[in-house]
């Protein structure tokens, strides 16, 4: 065996695999799609088959698996599973027994991207970083004083529940009003299926968003209020330094940023208005292979690593 190790990011649309070198290159990889399946016993199994392919010379012995859950040391379950709900109560031991040839180690997945990002992308030589992921649904990972804060429980970044508008909008598992529910691709995707049918997806809302369609303008609108009023209570509660943005909704419309930004300045106190300060992700969607990578090298399966 070689000095390479799997990363396994587990999303609520995707799944990647990719086979990463000690310089954290991702020298090959696998999607498949997370819609697929209903079961944990063939989601694993599938994942099995996706990292015999790419390591088909055998050149790892660790795997990074990452998954959109709170995790914490003590974990012996997947719990809070909303974008994933089949892995409900899913048992540690059962996932480990996939892969009886390999050293695995588990995280939280944007936990492991903000570490990234912290050790060698936006937010590199920051002390108070907040990473965030807009994707299927919404996280963050928080780096204050140079490590990862995960809270009493390690519910810490858990930032989709929180409540931002009255709202009366349920398009996921959480609470009506909460940043989930409003501002994931998922509840984009709903938006953009109540206005152009069915078969319509979020990257079709931004399209028509270009074209001057005064709904969709409406729906984006909304959005940035949205998302920038929570980036302005973050900023006010926690205070970092930067807020990295990530996931694929921000990656498909990076002019978004610049739109928080400007709507952010509204919104907080007037010493802090100069303060905002938000930045693209430099690791882009395979940050959460890479990510899990990184982690299988520094071989912790409760990532409590500071900052390198």
């Amino acid at each position: 065996m070689g000095d390479m190790v799997i990363g396994v990011d587990i999303g609520g649309t995707n799944i990647r695999v990719g086979l990463i070198n000690k310089d954290l290159q991702l020298l090959r990889k696998e999607t498949a799609l997370t819609s697929k399946f209903t079961q944990a016993n063939d989601f694993f199994q599938h994942i099995k088959t996706m990292i015999e392919r790419i390591d088909f010379q055998r050149e790892a012995s660790k795997i990074g698996m990452v998954l959109p859950v709170p995790w914490e040391e003590s974990m012996q379950k997947i719990s809070d599973a909303s974008n994933l709900p089949f892995l409900e109560n899913t048992q540690v031991n059962e996932i480990r027994s996939f892969f009886p040839e390999y050293e695995l180690y588990f995280e939280n997945d944007v936990n492991v991207i903000a570490l990234l990002e912290s050790n060698f992308g936006s937010s590199k030589n920051s002390e108070n970083s907040l990473y965030i992921t807009v994707s299927t649904g919404i996280g963050s990972g928080m780096i204050l004083n140079n490590s990862i804060y995960r809270g009493t429980n390690g519910y810490a970044g858990e930032i989709g529940s929180m409540i931002i508008s009255d709202e009366n909008k349920h398009h996921l598992l959480l609470y009506k009003g909460t940043l989930e529910s409003l501002c994931s691709g998922r509840s984009l995707e709903a938006e953009s299926i109540k206005l152009y049918g069915e078969n319509s997806t979020a990257k079709l809302l931004f399209e028509h968003y270009q074209n001057g369609d005064k709904n969709a303008i409406v729906v984006i609108e909304a959005w940035v209020d949205y998302f920038s009023s929570a980036i302005a209570t973050l900023m006010q509660i926690v205070d970092p330094e930067v807020f990295v943005l990530g996931g694929s909704v921000i990656f498909h419309n990076q002019w978004l940023i610049e739109r928080i930004i400007i709507s952010t300045k509204q919104k907080v106190l007037k010493q802090l208005k100069d303060k905002v300060n938000i930045k693209l992700a430099k690791y882009g969607l395979d940050a959460g292979m890479i990510g899990a990578g990184h982690m299988a090298i520094k071989n912790q399966s409760f990532y409590r690593s500071e900052i390198i």
